[in-house]
């Protein structure tokens, strides 16, 4: 296995603490109390770590002497997370989280990728850590779809940055992005649309402050192939197994272009 193939399987791995949280028995933070507790084996081994990497697929977890298994029912959410929200499952400084939208769910679930608390709209949840993989992984290029309200109104010559990526402050360079106008406010601000195909943190606002407009509001509308649609905020529904079969595809997708890269590697 060449060094570049080691380097994808040990991408693979994740923390023991996140891997209860994947494998539906508790939040991250829960499960960094238990791990150093000692109430966690991997293998038949205590582990104290919550940092010990393993491999989801493969690792023999137990708590308490319970092993831990996938969850027989597969279950997605769809949230409308309103602003002032944030998506832990609990908050050091007391602010309101998405769970407390979720208190009659009766089961664990895991934001697939985050929304700030500043920001609203769409928010999947889920029980696959799988599907939740396929749709956060940056290599798998995931397309989410912004509506933000800006200051001012964006000139042509600053839309074409924003389309071409451009550098942030912190030295990274965007990916090329779909940025087209929605319209303008009699209030001298603007909507505009975005679709990216990856997630850095508070990606949209740093790129419009970067080219002189602060982001007033931010609503995510869509990710992959799933609307926001007019659920209302704080509202939730489950998806349907047509819609859940659709953002399985992607995970399908990303498997099958993982087992090709492989092959040539060899």
């Amino acid at each position: 296995m060449t060094s570049r193939a080691a380097l994808s399987v040990q991408a693979g791995k994740v923390s023991l603490a996140r891997a209860l949280s994947k494998l539906g028995y508790c939040s991250r933070k829960e499960a960094e109390r238990l791990i150093v507790a000692g109430h966690v084996c991997v293998g038949g081994e205590r582990e104290c770590s919550p940092l010990r990497r393993v491999l989801l697929e493969s690792a023999l977890i137990s708590v308490d002497g319970a092993g831990l298994r996938e969850p027989q029912q597969r279950l997605v959410i769809a949230l409308h997370k309103p602003t002032g929200y944030v998506t832990t499952r609990t908050d050091p400084a007391g602010r309101p989280t998405v769970y407390a939208l979720l208190a009659d769910l009766g089961q664990w679930v895991f934001p697939v990728g985050r929304l700030d608390r500043d920001s609203s709209g769409l928010l999947i949840l889920t029980n696959d850590h799988r599907l939740g993989h396929a749709l956060t992984d940056p290599e798998h290029h995931v397309a989410k779809t912004y509506h933000a309200r800006v200051a001012g109104v964006i000139a042509d010559e600053s839309l074409a940055l924003l389309r071409a990526g451009m550098p942030l402050p912190d030295g990274v360079t965007t990916r090329p992005a779909q940025v087209r106008m929605l319209g303008a406010n009699r209030d001298g601000t603007s909507w505009l649309e975005r679709t990216l195909t990856e997630g850095r943190n508070r990606q949209v606002r740093r790129m419009c402050a970067a080219v002189g407009h602060d982001v007033l509001q931010l609503v995510r509308v869509r990710i992959a192939e799933l609307d926001l649609g007019d659920l209302p905020s704080g509202g939730w529904r489950r998806l349907g197994p047509d819609e859940i079969a659709r953002l399985a595809a992607r995970r399908a997708q990303s498997q099958a272009g993982r087992r090709c890269q492989r092959i040539g590697l060899e």
